[in-house]
């Protein structure tokens, strides 16, 4: 099975403690966020992907770890990452 691996451009959310400043007011917005890595599963509620891969000795996907669950609410833009030919 192919790996498919993604770049997903979304918007995160952002704390700030203390008091709203006015002055300052694009310091409360969204953080423009870039995450890349294998897809697990995606569906119209989000994207389910990791950022390590396990193999077992024939080549079979055995584990995966350092999920992240980006709603699709968030998502501005999903790239699909192709490998590059060997010259």
């Amino acid at each position: 099975m192919k790996d498919k691996i993604v770049c997903v451009e979304w918007d995160d959310a952002s704390f700030n403690s203390g008091y709203y400043d006015k002055k300052d007011k694009e310091r409360f917005v969204p953080v423009k966020t870039k995450t890349a890595g294998f897809v697990i599963r995606s569906n119209r509620k989000s994207i389910i992907i990791s950022h390590d891969r396990f193999y077992d000795e024939q080549g079979n996907l055995d584990d995966e770890r350092h999920i992240t669950v980006i709603p699709r609410g968030m998502i501005r833009h999903i790239t699909e990452l192709a490998e590059k030919p060997k010259k």
